[in-house]
């Protein structure tokens, strides 16, 4: 299994025949009692190991809540030394959850990169990608701190990289999903919300961070 650095992930340029980039929700879960943590406030992490991909995905992410009327701050900014990428212990994750409430924060909106899969493809076919899972999937991740610990280096995939030819291309597709927690609320039942999405052939994380916090957002609705 090999590293993807967050730079590749979010920032790379693929000059491809015949492919776009898609930004598509593949599944999506939500609390039906969602409205009433509206009033809360978010910390945004995007949990990236590039700066520059992280900054701009919590930047479009927390200006879509904050337009939407839901109060976000993104954690670079409030935390512009926190090492999110570091496996923390049960007890430290304990710690910084009680920490970030003690200065207000009641509410966490966490993005991970889960994998990335490439395929080769002609200009006539593909193929979708898609997963069922909610809720059902998270029966063990009602806590954030349990969910946050088990994903501290979600970056990495197989696969064989094919060469662009006359006729074929490859095409790469990356897993992101966006989970929303209430820190208020019962220990094992604060996940109120996620999301699925696969970007496919990014260009640039300028173009895709928009579309993706409208998704992000869509969860709140």
């Amino acid at each position: 299994m090999k590293k993807i650095n967050g730079f590749i992930v979010l920032c790379s340029i693929l000059i491809l025949w015949g492919c776009g980039t898609s930004v598509k929700v593949t599944d999506a879960w939500q609390a039906d009692d969602i409205d009433e943590a509206r009033e809360e406030q978010y910390l945004v992490i995007a949990r990236v190991d590039d700066q520059v991909g992280r900054q701009r995905f919590e930047q479009e992410i927390s200006t879509r809540l904050r337009a939407g009327g839901i109060k976000a701050v993104e954690s670079y900014k409030q935390y512009p030394s926190l090492n999110i990428l570091i496996q923390l212990t049960d007890e430290e994750i304990d710690k910084w959850v009680a920490g970030i409430q003690n200065e207000g924060f009641n509410g966490i909106v966490l993005t991970v990169i889960k994998d990335a899969s490439k395929e080769t493809r002609t200009s006539t076919s593909g193929v979708g990608v898609g997963v069922g899972y909610y809720p059902g999937y998270y029966d063990g991740y009602g806590y954030f701190g349990d969910y946050f610990g088990s994903i501290y280096s979600p970056y990495g995939y197989s696969g064989a990289y094919v060469p662009v030819s006359q006729r074929t291309y490859t095409s790469e597709t990356y897993h992101l999903e966006s989970v929303v927690y209430d820190l208020e609320r019962e220990r094992n039942k604060q996940l109120i919300a996620a999301v699925t999405v696969d970007i496919t052939d990014p260009k640039s994380a300028a173009e895709v961070a928009p579309k993706y916090a409208d998704k992000v957002f869509a969860q709140f609705e």
